[in-house]
């Protein structure tokens, strides 16, 4: 049996839900499809701390990263769902007289880019986050921003668009049928060909496999990253806080815990993107936190956890046709397209339905080649920070 769609969405994580529900949204037939189901282990949905960070963002995100700022002041009204969104901010601190520099360089970077981001000294540190350790010299704070539950709002993105008449086909691995190096289908579990006049591929680490399916290779790698939880902290910590000598992020969740995130590695498990964290890193990564917020000496490590994300040699999403293979790419967002996943959805959609986007120009599969050295050097980093 065939059956013929507009659009095939194969990912439902926080992007591919989301481009799935502003596709719906606008009218076209979409069928989102997934070998498992919205935000489950280990995805990069599953495994985020769910920071929405506008500061710090590569110059060709910037614009993208604003507009989405605004759509979290209401996405849950949006969604009519409970997404966890709390905006107490981010705070991106400097320990250091050498390391203020950065952080002047963030604010002004930020500031000609139109974000809202303000230039705070150790008092006003103090008054944002009392908590923290006295020795912080100096921060970039960007009030508007914050954190939502990633997991939260993979689901409700998917439940929305199948309001707008989007099917969801979960537990469902679709295998690219190809012919002349297009592809031209996708074959179910069930037996059945579907025939998409578009195929999105959002299935951020899952996608290297699939793109070798087709005999396609893109500089992307996957990789897992670690997360720790802490017991309830009567500390409070309203931002999200990142430090500039340290692969820290640490934020207070709803339950009192602190959240420890960064660019710690996990151990990945066999072929398939699995992964489970580092002993030494947990240590190494609780040790980096307990210098920022001190009541972690008092607490204990209530859970460990780790996902598998996509990442590009820049750091920037591939987004956009991927020349003749009949796909378009919308992966590798390199630990960071939490924040900007509604306005994300929302500009694939219109690239696709013909209303085509410049703001998306940057991050095209095309755009400049990587020297062969560089992607080596890249591919094999080792897993151990």
């Amino acid at each position: 049996m065939t059956t013929t769609t507009q659009c095939a969405v194969l990912g439902s994580g926080v992007i591919g839900a989301s481009i799935a529900y502003h596709l719906a949204k606008a009218g076209a037939r979409v069928v989102l499809i997934d070998a498992a189901e919205p935000a489950v282990a280990p995805s990069a949905s599953w495994a985020s701390a769910g920071g929405l960070r506008s500061q710090g963002r590569h110059g060709p995100e910037q614009a993208i990263s604003i507009m989405a700022a605004a759509r979290w002041r209401t996405l849950e009204q949006e969604l009519d769902a409970d997404l966890g969104v709390l905006l107490g901010g981010h705070l991106h601190v400097a320990e250091t007289e050498a390391e203020e520099a950065a952080v002047l360089a963030r604010v002004q970077a930020d500031r000609d880019a139109g974000i809202a981001i303000e230039q705070v000294g150790a008092r006003e540190i103090r008054e944002i986050a009392p908590d923290l350790s006295a020795h912080l010299r100096l921060g970039a704070w960007t009030p508007d921003d914050g954190q939502a539950n990633p997991a939260r709002v993979a689901q409700a993105f998917a439940r929305a668009a199948e309001r707008h008449g989007a099917a969801c086909l979960l537990r469902s691995p679709a295998q690219p049928l190809v012919e002349l190096g297009r592809v031209t289908g996708l074959l179910l579990p069930s037996g059945e060909t579907l025939r998409p006049e578009h195929v999105i591929l959002a299935a951020g680490a899952w996608s290297i496999g699939w793109l070798r399916e087709i005999g396609c290779t893109l500089p992307l790698r996957w990789r897992g990253l670690q997360m720790l939880l802490s017991d309830a902290s009567p500390a409070r910590v309203s931002p999200t806080v990142t430090a500039v000598g340290r692969n820290l992020s640490l934020k207070q969740s709803p339950s009192g815990g602190i959240i420890i995130g960064g660019r710690w590695f996990a151990r990945p498990v066999g072929a398939a993107p699995a992964v489970e964290p580092i002993e030494d890193h947990v240590l190494r990564q609780w040790a980096g936190a307990t210098a920022i917020l001190p009541d972690l000496r008092n607490r204990v490590l209530q859970r460990s956890w780790a996902g598998a994300e996509a990442q590009t040699l820049d750091s920037m999403p591939f987004i956009g046709s991927l020349g003749e293979t009949g796909v378009y790419l919308a992966t590798g967002f390199s630990n960071h397209g939490f924040q900007v996943s509604p306005m994300i959805g929302a500009l694939v959609a219109d690239d696709l339905l013909g209303q085509k986007q410049d703001l998306l120009n940057p991050f095209r599969p095309e755009r400049s080649g990587v020297p062969d050295d560089a992607w080596f050097r890249f591919e094999r980093e080792p897993f151990r920070n």
